[in-house]
């Protein structure tokens, strides 16, 4: 290991990489193989439009701060469509390379410091091996590589890692190019997940932690972090401009008051005062899952802490000690304060004082993680014993937390199984229940599903969610009345529920009551004026109301808003072609195939007999 790593480190290096590649394969072989997408990768991937062409101005409306990863899930739309597997594949294939990132950055830090006061007494390759492989194989990054979604995550950690892997180059090196690659991987940060705002302050953090002063002062210093302090800004400018056909997963700042949006809280009924106390628990809950990482849960049901109770009292005095910790070994056991101050830092955006409706989430805690495995592999490759004797020990956790990711990911095997696992976990609480619903009706068990999102009502009567997928199994069933009363209790409970409003306008259209149809497709566009479906269903009932003006402005926005949206021109052309403006009509059939989308060839074949001309 010496040899390559002093004359071929290149080799070394990728050696290292393949191995990270080999075992992440070996332990998410079971959910690679899954054909199901999971909670919100319906709206993020599934049922999402915007990914379904390299469209920019798009992808960037529905994706937001979150645009790259939402450009990621396009490209991967026209490599493999529809199949999760290669979704998977590449949140795999990130990971692996965020492993990677981790053993480069640990072992350039272990160098720093090592420099200053030898630490090890081992090469530095053995903790900086251990820490990143610990990352790769933790039973808690089975959420963000399994939940495609949560590529979010792993792009955002990503950058941020590379960021400061650059930046440190940049300071040992003194190349301007590395900054200006730093820079560079900063902007890109910023336009993954909101939880990267926190960079510069880890710039900084790792400056003055490890970086010795190339000047005298510290302005100078703090000189070189300052363009990411703007750079940051990045973050709070786009979620003020937040379009309303943002994808829910990406709709992260509140807007409860009209033409107000609030970039310090999420859509949540939680007090800042609630989150905050609740918070002081849930980061102690991390601390014990980052050790010792067993009942997890993808739906945790987490009680919120009203007051500031003995329980969390205990949980707060704990999470003082630890940064007492990191305050006192600042200068005995420098990488050990780092590794603490780390996790709190990459934990700060989400566990803080801006109120999130999921006060706690497995994926959170893939950054932080990062200054766990730092903290674990210097605690144990600093302690005085035979590195062959280490090395055993460290390769006893890693076989142990590989066998508890291995039995992890097999809940990810499909939908029913790990909803049963939520529901096991978590018996009170209603999404489980109601996503289990959903798995089943996409297998055609209406009987299960049925008795799910009952119990998902029961469970929670404002769960507007569950009333729009039962009033979905009623419509299956052609129980009208009752379909359309769990429509209407959804809209009740949620005014902005554009599916709820959806369904019921069909079913106004199929029980020929059109008024209400249109009123109800009127209150769609007027909350997401870029709903193109809304303005084609709305379409229809101009035509069949002979309202043709109405008609064709509708299907015309239709495809102004989706040049990909086939129907809207099938309907238009023929619209056209009844009021004989066959000039109109050609150019819409033109307009359609270069956009990709068929027409029908007896309506070409109609417009060639009606022009007398002989169109291909």
């Amino acid at each position: 290991m010496a040899h390559l790593t002093k004359n071929n480190p290149s080799f070394f290096n990728i050696s290292i990489f393949i191995v990270m590649i080999l075992c992440g394969f070996a332990l998410y072989i079971i959910p690679l193989q899954s054909t199901s997408f999971y909670y919100d990768d319906y709206a993020s991937v599934e049922y999402n439009p915007a990914i379904t062409a390299i469209d920019i101005p798009k992808i960037f409306n529905a994706f937001n701060t979150r645009f790259l990863v939402g450009l990621s899930f396009a490209l991967n739309y026209k490599w493999c469509a529809l199949n999760p597997a290669g979704y998977r594949i590449v949140n795999l294939l990130i990971h692996c390379l965020n492993a990677f990132l981790i053993y480069l950055l640990i072992k350039s830090t272990l160098r720093l410091c090592s420099a200053r006061k030898p630490v090890f007494s081992c090469r530095l390759e053995w903790p900086s091996f251990f820490a990143s492989m610990l990352f790769l194989c933790h039973p808690i990054q089975t959420e963000p590589v399994n939940f495609i979604t949560q590529r979010f995550v792993l792009m955002g950690s990503f950058f941020y890692m590379l960021t400061l892997y650059l930046y440190i180059q940049y300071r040992c090196r003194s190349q301007k190019k590395y900054m200006i690659a730093a820079v560079a991987s900063a902007i890109a940060a910023m336009f993954c997940k909101e939880f990267v705002v926190t960079l510069p302050l880890m710039l900084t953090l790792y400056e003055f932690y490890f970086l010795g002063p190339l000047t005298k002062t510290w302005w100078k210093r703090c000189r070189r972090i300052l363009p990411f302090f703007v750079i940051a800004l990045i973050v709070p400018i786009l979620l003020l401009r937040t379009p309303p056909e943002v994808i829910g997963a990406a709709k992260i700042a509140d807007s409860h008051i009209m033409n107000h949006i609030d970039i310090t809280r999420a859509p949540s009924d939680i007090s800042r005062k609630q989150y905050f106390l609740t918070e002081l628990n849930v980061v102690c809950t991390y601390v014990r899952l980052l050790f010792l990482p067993v009942n997890q849960n993808l739906d945790y049901d987490y009680p919120l802490a009203n007051e500031l109770d003995l329980k969390t009292a205990l949980c707060g005095v704990f999470l003082l000690c630890l940064l007492a910790l990191a305050a006192v070994t600042y200068k005995s056991h420098r990488i050990v304060s780092f590794g603490i101050l780390w996790f709190f830092i990459a934990l700060s955006v989400e566990s803080s004082f801006i109120p999130i409706e999921d006060v706690i989430n497995e994926y959170r805690l893939y950054l932080a993680s990062a200054g766990f495995v730092l903290l674990l592999a210097t605690l144990i490759y600093t302690i005085r014993m035979d590195v062959r004797k280490l090395n055993v020990l460290a390769a006893a956790i890693l076989i142990g937390f590989s066998v508890l990711t291995f039995q992890r990911n097999e809940v990810w095997k499909d939908e029913v199984s790990l909803w049963n696992d939520v529901i096991h976990k978590s018996p009170h609480k209603a999404r489980g229940y109601n996503d289990r619903g959903i798995a089943y009706y996409k297998q055609g068990q209406f009987d299960q599903a049925m008795a799910d999102f009952n119990k998902a009502i029961e469970l929670n009567p404002i769960f507007p969610q569950a009333f729009l997928d039962r009033g979905s199994i009623y419509m299956q069933q052609g129980r009208i009345p009752q379909a359309m009363a769990d429509f209407s209790q959804a809209i009740a409970i949620n005014p902005k529920y554009l599916e709820a409003y959806n369904n019921r306008s069909y079913f106004y259209t199929l029980t020929g009551h059109l008024t209400q149809a249109l009123s109800d497709l009127d209150k769609i566009i007027e909350i997401n004026p870029n709903y193109e479906g809304a303005y084609f269903n709305r379409g229809n009932i101009y035509f069949r109301l002979n309202d043709l003006d109405k008609a064709i402005a509708d299907y015309t926005q239709a495809i102004t808003l989706n040049p990909r949206f086939e129907k809207p021109y099938t309907n238009l052309i023929a619209i056209y072609y009844g009021l004989n403006e066959i000039e109109k009509a050609w150019d819409l059939v033109h307009k359609a195939q270069e956009a990709g989308c068929s027409v029908s060839p007896k309506l070409i074949q109609a417009l060639k007999e009606s022009s007398g001309r002989d169109k291909k």
